[in-house]
């Protein structure tokens, strides 16, 4: 049986951030910002003077960020314009 120091950052289901940080491949920082977010926060609970996170949450809360293809506003901004210019 492996004592919980030996089990990697990956397996664990609690992380504080310094596991966090090799986990996810961001710094601290990140993290940090991450949690202190006004809208869609990543979630973190307070023990004492520790942060720790859910692995599951983590990878919840991360996927729910997916990169998606962005939308060019400028141009949907230049096709209503011309259309309303059109119109009239």
């Amino acid at each position: 049986m492996r004592r919980t120091s030996q089990i990697e950052a990956g397996e664990r289901e609690w992380m504080d951030l310094s596991a966090l940080t090799r986990y996810a491949s961001v710094s601290e920082r990140t993290l940090r910002e991450w949690i202190h977010r006004p809208d869609n926060p990543l979630p973190a609970v307070r023990v004492g003077a520790k942060l720790l996170i859910s692995r599951t949450k983590f990878d919840r809360w991360l996927e729910s960020h997916s990169v998606v293809n962005s939308v060019d506003i400028a141009a949907m901004v230049d096709d209503v314009l011309n259309g309303i210019a059109e119109a009239r």
